[in-house]
């Protein structure tokens, strides 16, 4: 399962800041946040060498940040990955609704310093809502569902988090809480409410296998990641423009 944990505040200096989670298959190989796109070097994020779309990216000259969930699992057949959603939606290009059934079920975030929006795909239905100011958590069941267990636990615990200065080199001067909130609240791996977790699956390791911090100003982009959430070691993504670096 991943996780997306949002503040949404459109008059705050950093009117977005979002911790995500990336819950995957350890064996399934992946690149670290980089700009992994040529046709688009403003794109920097995580890739997945499999099918090269990503779960999480930021875009440096319009301050963006999106993310791709996992949700429900169609009947076998072939199907674009997932993956590249979250890029399209970067570049602008947000397919039409009867695109998206193509693909397996999926939650895709778009946040902006003044807008964010979700897309969700269930089998059934496209739906995009606007989310509102606030304090939120997205994971594979969809928006603040109190369906998964994590949601009712992890949500006054991010409701109590100060402002992130953001300021720094540091993570964890520079995201304050927000850190100590990503190592999982002392949850054991195989808890039904863990944040992050570890667990076999027919055999194959599933797990926690990435974490990233992000925040956007009207002007910049604050990325952090660490590809060890279970004893976190994070660092700064450098984030710069084309031509400002």
């Amino acid at each position: 399962m991943c996780t997306v944990l949002l503040r949404f505040d459109p008059d705050a200096t950093w009117p977005l800041l979002l911790g995500a989670v990336r819950d995957e298959f350890t064996q399934r190989p992946w690149d670290p946040p980089g700009a992994h796109w040529p046709e688009t070097p403003n794109l920097i994020g995580g890739r997945d060498r499999t099918a090269g779309g990503t779960w999480l990216a930021v875009r440096s000259d319009r301050p963006a940040v999106a993310a791709l969930l996992n949700g429900h699992r169609l009947p076998p057949g072939v199907r674009p990955t997932r993956g590249t959603l979250a890029l399209a939606v970067l570049r602008g290009e947000v397919p039409p609704p009867h695109q998206l059934r193509d693909y397996d079920g999926f939650h895709l975030l778009l946040g902006t310093p003044d807008r964010v929006r979700l897309w969700s795909w269930d089998g059934q239905e496209v739906l995009e809502q606007d989310v509102t100011p606030g304090d939120h958590i997205i994971v594979n069941l969809g928006l603040d569902t109190m369906d998964d267990p994590l949601v009712p636990h992890f949500a006054p615990l991010l409701r109590a988090l100060p402002a992130a200065p953001l300021a720094g080199p540091d993570t964890s001067a520079a995201w304050d809480g927000w850190v100590d909130l990503l190592r999982g609240d002392g949850l054991p791996l195989d808890d039904p409410r863990a944040l992050i977790e570890r667990r076999v699956i027919e055999d194959a390791v599933y797990g926690s296998t990435s974490a990233c911090l992000v925040g956007l100003s009207a002007t910049a982009v604050r990325y952090d990641f660490t590809a060890t959430p279970a004893t976190p070691a994070w660092s700064p993504v450098a984030v710069t423009a084309p031509g400002n670096g």
